[in-house]
């Protein structure tokens, strides 16, 4: 029981570092658009670029060690 609870708050985190996560990118687009529309350097966009980049392989990341966990929350259920 007490694992099903572990993975429980893991998942739970997991989603709440997603969201606000998607809330600051969000965020920052719609700054950055303004900043667009005003006329940005090639660099600020590529560097935009990278940042997206790299969010998506934490998220990437961070699924797969939610599946690790999930894997070794079932093993301890069994």
């Amino acid at each position: 029981m007490s694992g099903f609870i572990f993975v429980a708050l893991i998942v739970c985190g997991c989603f709440t570092v997603t969201v606000l996560g998607c809330v600051s990118m969000g965020t920052s687009y719609a700054e950055k658009k303004r900043g667009l529309q005003q006329g940005a350097s090639q660099r600020e966009i590529e560097t935009l670029r990278q940042q997206v980049t790299e969010m998506r392989n934490e998220v990437d990341a961070v699924k797969k060690h939610l599946q690790e966990l999930i894997q070794i929350a079932k093993g301890i259920a069994e």
